[in-house]
């Protein structure tokens, strides 16, 4: 619950100076100087207070001095730590009064996982507005260079709150569009960061990497070159995914824990990856574009099919999540390449990834925008993941 992005030392602070402190939410103790206790919460110091008896019968819970005891007993998610609540907008764990405890199984103050259920007809929902808007619980957009096999290039790394290095998360990559670049989506036009932050605080999205590369040193269609030379051994080997390391045998052992999308030309690489990376991705959501390796709906379709059946995946090893607006231009492009996927064998349709595999969302009246193309993203990646 609590990130410590640099650990300062506290000296010589006057009184006047302790009390320009808020007391911490939770009881964890980072450091103690002049009879203070202090933690550190959403990035900033604060003051340990002196309600975190540990012999307090309002602090016996599973998750202290970690996570808050919760002072009510409603249980929003449980987990196999225990049951979990949510107050004043943070993560608490039930008291053992409330029979919050995991009887008997490993204290590992692990936060709750994702609460999504499957539907099989997801239908286009907008975030909630707030969503757009700054998290309580924000992640971290990290800047990186990198030398790839195309030159030096640069991509971004949203980094879940709370970003653990001792853990696994699963990683998607995004891809911008023409004419963009890796900016544009943890961009103020689009903010899909604070809305990734709303959906893991909220227990709709379990924390995850999000990489957000760019094609602008080579070509949309070719990237998967790129990805899986340079991009995949540069993130995943300075990150905690699920690759035990960087070696091709391990990067395709975690491929149920990687997932590529992208909007407009970003879904024409997508499409691309899909045909020539299965066997390291396994999670795939073109957004408004087409596959462009092909000429016709039968043709396009054909190519991934043929990917496909070359990889010699099973069915329940590969998933497609596309998306679309009913007046976007790519929407007729799309539509002839949907339709005759629908038809063939490789492809089970359904948005309950655990009985298909392939989905196609439209969304009425909306056009060619990542203000509306960030919905999609908030309606489809909570379906990702859930098979590995």
């Amino acid at each position: 619950m609590k990130l410590v992005s640099s650990i300062l030392l506290v000296v010589g602070l006057s009184y006047k100076l302790v009390n320009a402190y808020s007391n911490c939410y939770g009881c964890q103790v980072v450091t103690e100087e002049d009879g203070y206790k202090w933690g550190v919460e959403n990035n900033d110091w604060c003051i340990i207070n002196g309600n975190c008896d540990k012999n307090d019968a309002n602090n016996k819970c599973f998750g202290f001095p970690e996570y808050p005891c919760c002072k009510g007993c409603n249980v929003v998610e449980e987990d196999a730590s225990g049951k979990w609540g949510i107050e004043n907008n943070y993560w608490c764990a039930i008291k053992d009064s409330c029979g919050g405890g995991n009887n008997g199984g490993s204290n590992n103050n692990t936060p709750p996982k994702s609460n999504y259920k499957y539907d099989p007809a997801i239908k286009f929902k907008e975030a909630p507005g707030n969503y757009l808007q700054r998290c309580q619980q924000a992640g971290k957009i990290v800047k990186e260079n990198y030398n790839g096999i195309n030159g030096g290039n640069t991509l971004n790394v949203y980094l879940p709150y709370g970003y653990d290095k001792n853990k696994q998360y699963n990683i998607f990559y995004l891809m911008h569009g023409g004419g963009e670049n890796e900016n544009t989506i943890f961009s103020n036009d689009v903010n899909l960061h604070n809305i990734l932050d709303n959906m893991i605080m909220k227990g709709e999205l379990e924390p995850l990497i999000v990489v957000t590369p760019n094609f602008n040193k080579c070509d949309a269609r070719t990237f998967y070159k790129e990805l899986r030379e340079s991009v995949i051994p540069f993130v995943e080997g300075k990150y905690s995914t699920y690759a035990k390391s960087t070696s091709p045998a391990d990067i395709k052992a975690s491929r149920m824990h990687r997932a590529f999308g992208g909007f407009s030309m970003g879904s024409a690489s997508t499409w691309a990856v899909l045909i020539n990376c299965l066997d390291i991705v396994a999670y795939y959501m073109p957004l408004s574009g087409d596959n462009w390796e092909a000429n016709g709906g039968y043709a396009k379709a054909k190519s991934v099919a043929d990917a496909i059946d070359k990889s010699g995946l099973q069915k329940n090893q590969y998933f497609i999540f596309c998306a679309t607006g009913s007046e976007d231009i790519a929407y007729n492009n799309m539509n002839p390449q949907i339709d005759e996927m629908k038809k063939m064998s490789q492809f089970v349709y359904t948005s309950d990834f655990s009985k298909g595999n392939f989905y196609y969302l439209v969304a009425q009246g909306k056009t060619h925008w990542w203000g509306y193309v960030r919905h999609y993203i908030y309606d489809a990646l909570p379906s990702f993941f859930h098979e590995g």
